[in-house]
């Protein structure tokens, strides 16, 4: 396994994407007692830093306030402004804020976060002081390239940020025309903020979901027939599948990337990607995944029986998705059907194809 990443063509920029960043809990224990920055990203860090930008979803408030949302929720998350070290020392150059953890400590943690992610120069979208800040995308530089950021959810409608009221980017994940005309409208402006790629970033469905439903589907179609470039998938804290669509790529679930969860198979929530998007204006983007492995406050690269069962998951959960599939020197490689074999002179064998039917029979587990 190389520790360096895809060497763009020229117009192309390489994003990092990955799930939720839970920095809360026994990972902001660890955070305060100074685990070194760079510790948080293990062996993956090089690869990380190759990235013109890494992105994930930023599952919890950075605050210090200590009063919680007031009414009753099961988990609180909240971490350290210290966790900014982390996430700079990790290439995070954009976090998604739409979520069902961002208002756990109140209006004052929504407020804070916004504070500490813009003094650090992190770009953000998806929560803010009313509805019409919540919407708000935001277009961020990586390499040569302006990248529009937008932030969704479905998760926790008491969070729905209102008219003089904070909270997240609340929608109801709808295919209809309403909804459609909501994100073209995103899109327009984005673009003509300059932005060359658009990428939609999603919080939504109930955990351990290991696909997405039809509705969903059908809804990142019709954001990249609209003009996303890029779907971003987050919440069931497991993996989905990775799919190609007109000239985007839709990642339904990218799992997780840090937490502090027990793991209870046959969900392995400990189990994930690095997921590296090559894109550029009007070209097919491509996808590398790199197996990633949890553990306390830190992520590493999945070796040896667990690369394998982590990759086999994937394969299995793209079957019946329009994708081809292709280990390579221990990652995976996604390109749209009938490109992988032009983009090698030497062509491999496709492990995975969108024409072979998918195995259910252990449909919920990793292994």
């Amino acid at each position: 396994m190389g520790d360096t990443a895809i060497s763009p063509d020229k117009g192309t920029v390489q994003l990092g994407f990955v799930g939720d960043l839970l920095l809360g809990r026994k990972v902001r224990r660890k955070i305060i007692e100074g685990q070194p920055p760079d510790f948080m990203w293990g062996d993956l860090r090089p690869r990380q830093l190759a990235t013109d930008a890494m992105i994930g979803n930023l599952e919890c408030p950075i605050t210090t306030h200590a009063t919680k949302w007031n009414k009753l929720k099961t988990f609180y998350f909240r971490t350290d402004p210290k966790a900014i070290d982390h996430l700079h020392a990790g290439n995070f150059r954009c976090v998604a804020l739409a979520n069902n953890h961002l208002v756990d400590y109140g209006n004052q943690g929504l407020i804070d976060t916004r504070n500490y992610l813009e003094s650090a120069g992190i770009a953000f979208a998806g929560a803010g002081i009313d509805g019409d800040q919540a919407l708000e995308p935001t277009v961020f530089s990586a390499g040569q390239m302006k990248i529009g950021f937008m932030s969704i959810t479905n998760t926790v409608p008491a969070f729905a940020a209102k008219p003089g009221r904070p909270g997240t980017n609340y929608w109801k994940i709808r295919p209809d025309a309403p909804t459609l005309d909501r994100l073209g409208g995103m899109i327009g402006t984005l673009k003509s903020a300059g932005a060359e790629l658009i990428i939609l970033s999603i919080h939504w469905g109930p955990n351990y979901r290991w696909w997405p439903p039809k509705h969903y589907r059908a809804f990142a179609h019709r954001a990249i027939d609209l003009g996303v470039d890029v779907v971003h998938g987050h919440s069931a804290h497991v993996l989905q599948a990775v799919e190609f669509h007109g000239r985007g790529i839709i990642l339904f679930d990218t799992g997780d990337y840090v937490d502090d969860f027990i793991v209870v198979p046959p969900a392995r929530s400990d189990y994930s990607f690095l997921f590296l998007v090559e894109a550029g204006p009007g070209r097919m983007p491509k996808l590398t995944m790199v197996p990633a492995r949890l553990t306390l406050a830190r992520v590493d690269t999945a070796r040896g029986r667990e690369a394998d069962v982590i990759r086999r998951a994937m394969i299995r959960r793209c079957a019946d998705f329009a994708v081809d599939i292709r280990e390579e020197d221990g990652d995976l490689v996604a390109t749209a059907p009938n490109v992988a074999q032009a983009r090698q002179s030497v062509p491999p064998t496709p492990i995975a194809s969108a024409s072979k039917t998918a195995n259910r029979t252990n449909r919920y587990r990793m292994e």
